[in-house]
């Protein structure tokens, strides 16, 4: 699997749907979508002195930052919609396998002249914005997601006929620009709401379970049971606190450590496929080669065999 950057750029990648237009109303609009073994996306400042603003949702670990990153990468959870300075670029990172997508409209100063600086949310918005490499950010609903994937499924390829589907984007993109100022708005800067999580005993345990896992995931008897009776936490809630902090459950979470684990052992060409899919923790090699070639969309096998032929 090819890093997320490097998809973008090869017009020879069938995946992902891409598509850059202007859309009638006069907002630009972009948007990316794809699966990547890691991702390092940069979105360079050419874009005048508008703003940029930008709704994600994606499945693994994000990181992000507005300017150069100097002053460091924000985690930031699952379906949001980030406002920063078209003037600074703005960066997407993860080390790990991702499931990314995004929907970028440009909003140039002319267009904010004429139909936001009398919002007076907008003026709130662009106080908060105020200082090198703000990011503001609010949450999207199911509403908002529900509009968001309808946008990134718009067609590559488009015809004078489907000026339709280029008006059904605009209305979904106005719709979450609507919905972006109308929000709660917070800073990305901020600890708690990178992870839309507010309660500091959640952000607390979130913080043990993460460090449980990374001790103990490749036992072959650990289990998401014991971490539940270590914390003394319903499935449930657990749950819900990945899905807001990594979007992705618990069980997936750990399965992607397993995963990556074993892709680093293949690489070090140490050990058999099988000995490192029971070091992992997996009593099946089946059912590790299932999981494997979920995320990395080839089995460890042929993976190793490449592995062999760079070597």
């Amino acid at each position: 699997m090819k890093s997320l950057n490097a998809a973008f750029n090869d017009p020879e990648v069938a995946h992902p749907p891409r598509f850059t237009e202007k859309l009638p109303v006069g907002l630009g609009i972009s948007c990316w979508s794809a699966s990547a073994d890691h991702l390092d996306l940069s979105i360079p400042a050419n874009m005048g002195n508008g703003l940029l603003l930008t709704f994600i949702n994606y499945k693994g670990d994000l990181q992000i930052a507005s300017g150069d990153g100097n002053n460091g990468l924000q985690q930031a959870s699952p379906g949001l919609g980030l406002l920063t300075r078209a003037a600074q670029p703005l960066l997407f990172r993860s080390f790990t396998p991702i499931q990314f997508s995004a929907v970028m409209l440009y909003i140039s100063a002319e267009w904010i002249d004429v139909f936001l600086k009398v919002n007076p949310n907008f003026i709130k918005i662009e106080q908060a914005l105020e200082g090198e490499g703000s990011i503001v950010t609010c949450r999207l609903g199911r509403r908002q997601l529900t509009l968001f994937s309808s946008i990134t499924g718009h067609g590559r390829q488009r015809s004078d006929e489907e000026t339709t589907g280029l008006l059904e984007v605009q209305n979904h993109a106005l719709s979450l620009l609507e919905h972006f100022l109308c929000s709660r708005h917070r800073n990305l800067a901020s600890v708690n709401t990178a992870t839309g999580i507010d309660n500091e005993d959640d952000l607390s345990l979130i913080r043990e379970v993460e460090s449980y896992i990374s001790e103990y995931y490749c036992s072959d008897t650990f289990t998401v049971d014991s971490i539940l009776k270590k914390t003394y936490t319903s499935y449930h809630k657990l749950n819900f606190l990945f899905k807001s902090t990594h979007g992705m459950t618990i069980s997936e979470y750990i399965r992607n450590k397993r995963i990556e684990k074993s892709r680093e052992m293949i690489a070090d060409n140490v050990k058999s496929i099988s000995q490192i899919a029971y070091e992992i923790g997996y009593s099946s090699i089946s059912n590790y080669i299932l999981a494997f070639k979920k995320i990395y969309r080839i089995t460890p096998g042929k993976y190793k065999k490449q592995m062999d032929n760079l070597a």
